[in-house]
């Protein structure tokens, strides 16, 4: 993508002249901290340790320059590995530009034409990570407004609002109850399980997949993430009573920073027996045991029962996500 141009952008009450141009790899380095008024993204050095790792790249990324050289906004996609990005991870605005709706809206867009041409499918995913308490908070919510009217307009027009949660080292760990047993599996057991989870899940994303897949198509698709994912497969295990009778799934997982719980479903007609508790207790000792200093996990507002299950765990609530995505 060439850059796009000089174009008028309100700073501080004047008009003044910036491009929208995919950045040298030291235009990226010099993007990473960012004057903005509300943070719903990585912080600075967070920004630094993506792009140290590959995981943001400049091929991926588009940046509003003023004629002075500053940066006044930026939008940079992420990907696991240098082959392609899946997700867009850092877009963010300065503090003092006026216009930032139509600012934020022309940075998706340039990036959009820029992966492309590249031969990525777009639009990819945004999310927001927000304090607990963020509608208490005008300008976190003037914020969280302006992107999602902006990420709307550019294809992004599914909202689910989720719970971070996470588990730390010098938390006691959840009791092992025995009352299961766990044990590893064959991928065809798995996508039997995972499309038998999928009944009466209170996902919102399972929930909009089941709209235009079948279970078993989103099953297979399950499988495919957890093996693209840092963990390894052989931490999978089924849950079983101590008759054999196979209740739910736990999958162990991690991404690039941190172990996480990754899957864990009870099946529908074992829910409400307390199996929650112990698939979770599983998950989290079998981290734990192997040295992890933090397991992170996320669920959906709308799953109150997961949410109380990571309570009882011993998981604090560290932040709400806002995930923005097509359909």
């Amino acid at each position: 993508m060439s850059d796009k141009g000089l174009l008028a952008v309100g700073v501080a009450g004047e008009a003044r002249a910036m491009r929208i141009l995919q950045p040298s790899a030291a235009q990226l380095a010099s993007a990473a901290a960012l004057s903005i008024p509300v943070e719903t993204g990585l912080s600075a050095s967070e920004v630094v340790a993506e792009i140290e790792a590959g995981r943001i790249r400049p091929e991926w990324s588009v940046l509003a320059i003023e004629e002075s050289g500053a940066v006044i906004g930026r939008a940079m996609w992420w990907g696991r590995d240098t082959a392609v990005p899946i997700a867009l991870d850092v877009w963010d605005l300065d503090a003092q530009v006026s216009g930032r709706g139509s600012l934020a809206s022309a940075l998706l867009n340039a990036g959009h034409e820029a992966l492309s041409s590249r031969g990525v499918a777009v639009p990819l995913p945004h999310t927001m990570r927000l304090p607990n308490d963020w509608r208490h908070h005008a300008t976190v919510v003037a914020e969280v407004d302006l992107k999602t009217r902006a990420a709307a307009a550019a294809g992004l027009t599914r909202v689910n609002e989720r719970l971070q949660f996470q588990w730390d080292a010098d938390r006691p760990l959840p009791p092992e109850l025995g009352s299961l047993v766990f044990a590893p599996a064959d991928d065809d057991t798995f996508i039997r399980l995972f499309a038998a989870a999928a009944e009466g899940s209170l996902d919102v994303m399972t929930r909009r997949e089941l709209e235009s897949s079948s279970p078993d198509e989103l099953a297979r698709a399950e499988i495919d993430y957890y093996r693209a994912c840092p963990g390894e497969r052989s931490w999978w295990h089924t849950a079983a009573t101590t008759d054999r009778t196979v209740v739910g799934v736990a999958i162990p997982s991690a991404t690039p920073t941190n172990r996480n719980v990754g899957y864990l479903a009870v099946l529908p007609e074992y829910r409400g027996r307390g199996h929650v508790d112990e698939i979770l207790a599983f998950i989290t000792r079998f981290h734990a045991e192997q040295g992890t200093p933090r397991i992170t996990a996320t669920t959906d507002v709308t799953n109150a029962p997961m949410a109380a299950a990571f309570r009882r765990a011993g998981y604090r609530c560290t932040e709400t996500r806002i995930d923005l995505e097509a359909p």
